[in-house]
């Protein structure tokens, strides 16, 4: 009965903590570029040469947990525009309960043949055409529009709210599709938008809602529309978008912090003792990297390896299904990334860089025993383990030095000869940092 109980509040806790966070997350935290394609699991569903772009700096919404985050999107609606889908549930998808996206939006101008059209909707899974959730911008004058919303692509009429709206303000945008039992038309998007503010509770009335149109199957894409077919559209109307976070509750996706969990096992060449397969514990610092040149940091964080070579590094500003290489370093040791570009699934993410030398980019590991170990012995962090090391790890050897040391080369608190055997070896090897 206690078994059943504990089993009980174990699984009760872990669905609380599951829908405690957002589901996704977008805050475009990578280097300035010409298309946000092939990053974080963006892809452009055709061919176009004008294309979406990454720029500096992104947008700030006082209160909002997504505010002022990495750069931004700018969708320039130009007539040969393009679509581009991230498939954020990774063939998973949402069937049941509200949808909610939230997004911060900035248009900057709205052209002279501007009409309506809309920039930012969600999808079924796959990639499909039912787009839904549609947030439009309807033209009011050169400097302010209204906002509206439509349920299913093609589907009746979208509807406007009649709130004028600025050009050149930061808006903070809610939309949200709730799936209802019964009939095959009952659904319902919302639509709010707030200029100060976040509320802490769902306001009872929205901006807009619709309901027209057949009900979709599920969610599970986000689209970025760049005026893709949208005859009269936003032609040529420039808007900026950041902060994209979704979620299956007003809470999670507005206020909630996000925690990705990464589980690293590593072992470090001085500290791994390969007969009691023991390692003394140590800081090392992970940082996530996107993976592709120029290899942007989007978070960093310190942990301690146990004695099993084992840490788990928590971050909170990236999300699932977006690849990223691992690069870890320490006090003493040669900067290593991961050979492959992993993604967290449902918060959490495993790696091991122990257990196979193809697990480190470049094979840049050293064998003890059965395991594998990261080089260590580089002291002033050039990248390059040679003499200048060797001269530091003598010195500190020479003057008997003692305690935490980045002379230390295998956790005992002293420099001596055997910390010259380990930096001396590693020096003649040549051993040096290897990166994408």
């Amino acid at each position: 009965m206690k078994k059943l109980l504990l089993a009980i509040l174990i699984l009760f806790f872990t669905s609380a903590y599951s829908v405690s966070q957002p589901a996704y997350i977008e805050n475009f935290n990578y280097s300035v570029r010409d298309t946000v394609e092939e990053n974080a699991g963006w892809y452009r569903s055709f061919s176009s040469v004008n294309e979406a772009k990454i720029i500096s700096p992104g947008l700030n919404y006082p209160g909002y947990i997504g505010s002022g985050i990495g750069n931004c999107i700018l969708i320039p609606n130009e007539p040969s525009g393009e679509v581009y889908v991230c498939q954020f549930m990774n063939g998973n998808y949402f069937d049941q309960g509200t949808v909610y996206l939230a997004f911060l939006v900035r248009v900057d101008s709205m052209s002279i043949n501007a009409n309506e059209g809309y920039c930012i909707n969600l999808d079924m899974t796959g990639g499909s055409t039912n787009f839904n959730t549609k947030t439009y911008f309807k033209k009011v004058s050169g400097t302010t529009f209204n906002l509206g919303i439509q349920k299913i692509h093609a589907s009746g009429s979208i509807v406007y709210s009649n709130n004028v709206y600025n050009t050149n303000t930061t808006y903070l945008i809610v939309a949200s599709y709730t799936f209802k039992p019964g009939s095959s038309t009952n659904d319902v998007c919302k639509l709010y938008a707030f200029s100060s503010g976040v509320p802490v509770n769902e306001p009872a009335s929205p901006l807009a809602l619709d309901s027209v149109g057949n009900d979709i199957v599920d969610i599970g894409d986000i689209v970025l529309a760049n005026s893709f077919i949208q005859t009269n559209g936003l032609r040529n109307s420039s808007m900026k978008i950041d902060g994209i976070r979704i979620g299956t509750s007003w809470n999670s996706t507005l206020f909630q912090n996000y925690v990705a969990s990464l589980s690293m096992t590593a072992l470090i060449q001085g500290f791994y003792n390969n007969v009691t397969n023991k390692m003394v514990k140590d800081t090392v610092t992970v940082s996530l990297r996107y993976n592709r040149s120029p290899y942007q940091i989007a978070e960093t964080k310190k942990a301690v390896l146990d004695s099993n070579g084992s840490g788990i590094f928590n971050y909170n500003t990236i999300g699932n299904y977006s690849n990223y290489y691992i690069a870890v370093t320490h006090r003493n040791m040669v900067e290593s990334w991961s050979r492959l570009t992993p993604y967290f699934h449902s918060n959490a993410l495993s790696y091991n860089f122990s257990q196979s030398i193809g697990n480190t980019f470049g094979f840049n590991v050293i064998q003890k025993g059965s395991r594998y170990c990261f080089y260590n012995g580089e002291i002033n962090h050039d990248g390059i383990i040679d003499v200048t090391d060797y001269q530091f790890v003598d010195n500190n050897a020479f003057a008997f030095a003692t305690g935490y040391k980045t002379t230390d080369l295998n956790g005992d608190e002293v420099t001596d000869i055997s910390d010259l055997v380990i930096v001396e070896t590693n020096a003649y090897n040549f051993v040096q940092r290897i990166k994408p």
